[in-house]
């Protein structure tokens, strides 16, 4: 994992140095720099070695007759097999590095090379005599690619923040795209005006001052029937098994995320399967009293009988953040305006295990939205119950009962009311706005009381470019929801702030249940091997029970969250009243400060839960200032 720059026909080498410069936290072992004066071109790499420690991986790198360059963010997990192949054309390499491959690869195929890679990456390749830039991004978006282009110029990098340090972009927030009734930005959007994100599964090509953005590869969902449960079973396993082996190629040690939940623990087990070295596990926990308005299951309590099983390293640790430092310094990490406690979360393990000499560390991400884990996946499911069995009139009469119901005392939150509560907000709702609403967005209603001006709810970005999934023929409700939460919640929330909190303490973090032959696998299937009854991951939890007790496989969800309710009203509710106050917002001009005020009162007096919007509104503030100043 690395930090990659570049200026395209415009700027100078001091512009591409402070682009390096800012991006830094990304590769701590090296850093170099190719600039063009006749072509007013460079290119620039910060570098965390992973594969091929020597400086033979040192980047940006160049092809044997010297005209194609490469700055190269990410890992090829099936490089050597690439590599076996373009040695019998005739190539020959320098080095030992995945980076040397890819460069080879498209100088062998050019674009459809992107076909023949297994792994997450980021990359550029510029052609000095062509003047062409080619450039792409990972098939499920976990490597980050953003770029600015202005008539013959093109600017790019890993992180926003370093297309800012060029000085060659005016810097201004994109109102367009922050009115957005959930708390993360959609490709190509990212809450700064005229700086865009490649999609997942794109590349570019400028050449004569033209940018085009080409889709190479997508999930293309059916539900095919017939095949035996023991042979979907077997494939899947295969499958597991072989992207945890990919995943742990590396050159540095490789440790694993461990939350004691079913998806880190499998990817454990299967580590295990792969080596009798040292592994080293890491897990958090939360103090007594953060919990106090929601008990978070004791995943330290599953993560641990998990390590002991699996004869792991384990290293547990009790948060205990200092808030008000911790979160400006993530928001200037993230870059857009993305609103989760858990990036502090994956910030603060990933530090520890920094601090041990660990610098790769495996995953679970990708388990919900890919499997069907998520509870409001079956939520939506049970919504289609309920409406068919209730009538409309007495559905109007429960709704309204539980919309006056509270949710919290003033010692202790109330679960089973707040999670009833929020079904029937959006019980009644159609099958769309239905799942866009469960997943603590903002409802039709709630987002025109939110938002001063902009756009309608539904002429918002957030809306119009999820409304294709569900217009789909020819699949499942089920499988329309977790195609949408793998396009659209996966790369552009749970893998963004993944890799910016990860790398934050130079960190790389790679999710194998994201392998691409994984999900092209889940999404040729029906909808009973995701969810049968009230069993979620249902084929997940069928392969895991080989590997693992099944008390650990069929433990109760739990979230990789925080404490967020008792941090709202405790460390951040200073901040919350000063960011959020009526003069604070009156002065922004993008929220309506009353009902801000009346979401704030609410949540105090235990009457709604409205943590998730309070931080998400506290975080896009605190986005404000940190990039445009007071």
């Amino acid at each position: 994992m690395c930090g990659i720059v570049g200026i395209i026909h415009g700027g100078n080498h001091e512009a591409l140095s402070r682009m390096v410069y800012v991006q830094q936290h990304r590769g701590p072992d090296d850093e170099g720099i190719q600039w063009w004066d006749d072509l007013r071109t460079g290119m620039g790499h910060r570098r965390l070695s992973i594969l091929d420690l020597s400086p033979l991986g040192h980047q940006p790198m160049s092809n044997d007759s010297g005209n194609l360059w490469i700055t190269y963010n990410g890992e090829v997990y099936n490089y050597q097999e690439i590599r076996k192949e373009l040695l019998n054309k005739g190539y020959r390499f320098k080095s030992q590095s995945d980076t040397e491959v890819v460069l080879k690869a498209y100088e062998a195929w050019g674009e459809k090379c992107l076909e023949k890679f297994n792994g997450m990456f980021a990359f550029a390749i510029y052609d000095t005599r062509s003047r062409k830039l080619f450039a792409a991004r990972d098939r499920i978006g976990i490597k980050p690619f953003y770029y600015y282009h202005k008539d013959e110029t093109l600017v790019f990098a890993s992180e926003i923040k370093a297309i800012l340090a060029s000085s060659l972009v005016e810097k201004r927030p994109d109102y367009y795209a922050l009115h957005t009734p959930t708390r993360f930005q959609i490709s190509p959007y990212t809450g700064f005006e005229n700086i865009l994100k490649l999609p997942p599964a794109h590349y570019l090509v400028f050449k004569d001052d033209r940018l085009t953005v080409t889709p190479y590869w997508e999930i293309k969902a059916r539900e095919d029937e017939g095949v035996s449960e023991r042979k979907v079973r077997e494939q899947l396993d295969a499958l597991l098994q072989d992207a945890v082996r990919l995943q742990m190629i590396a050159d540095v040690p490789v440790g694993v995320f461990l939350s004691g939940g079913l998806d880190s623990s499998l990817i454990s087990a299967g580590m295990r399967q792969n080596t009798y070295q040292d592994i080293h596990s890491f897990t958090i926990k939360f103090s007594e009293a953060d919990q106090k308005f929601e008990k978070i299951v004791e995943d330290h309590r599953y993560a641990r009988q998990v390590a002991e099983q699996l004869d792991f390293r384990y290293h547990e640790f009790e948060i205990k953040p200092d808030l008000a430092e911790l979160l400006p310094k993530l928001v200037w990490h993230l870059d857009e305006p993305l609103a989760d406690p858990a990036a502090i979360n994956t910030y603060l393990i990933s530090k520890a295990a920094r601090d041990l000499g660990i610098v790769v560390l495996l995953n679970g991400m990708g388990g919900d939205e890919i499997f069907g884990g998520y509870r409001k996946q079956l939520a939506c499911l049970q919504a289609d119950l309920y409406q068919s069995l209730v009538p409309g009139i007495l559905r109007t009469w429960i709704e309204k009962i539980f919309d006056h119901i509270p949710v919290a005392t003033s010692t202790r939150g109330l679960k089973t009311f707040r999670w009833s509560k929020r079904f029937f907000s959006f019980a009644s709702l159609p099958q769309m706005e239905r799942y866009l609403t469960s997943d603590l967005s903002l409802s039709q209603g709630e987002y025109h009381r939110l938002f001063l001006n902009g756009p309608r709810y539904k002429e918002t970005y957030f809306y119009q470019s999820q409304k294709e999934v569900f217009n789909l023929k020819g699949i499942s409700y089920l499988t329309k929801m977790c195609l949408n939460d793998t396009k659209v919640f996966l790369p552009e929330h749970n893998l963004t702030y993944s890799d910016k909190a990860a790398m934050a303490a130079g960190i790389e973090s790679r999710p194998p249940l994201t392998d691409h032959r994984i999900v092209e696998f889940m999404f040729s299937l029906p909808p009973k091997y995701r969810i049968r009854g009230y069993t979620q991951k249902y084929l997940l939890k069928k392969v895991a029970e080989k590997y693992l007790p099944k008390h650990i496989v069929h433990r109760p969800k739990a979230p990789f969250g925080s404490p967020l309710r008792s941090w709202i009203r405790g460390p951040l509710s200073t901040l919350v009243r000063e960011l959020l106050s009526e003069e604070s917002l009156k002065a922004r001009g993008l929220y309506n400060p009353r009902y801000v005020s009346e979401l704030i009162e609410k949540d105090r007096r235990g009457l709604e839960d409205n943590a998730h919007i309070l931080w998400t509104l506290l975080t896009c503030e605190i986005w404000f200032r940190t990039f445009f100043g007071k």
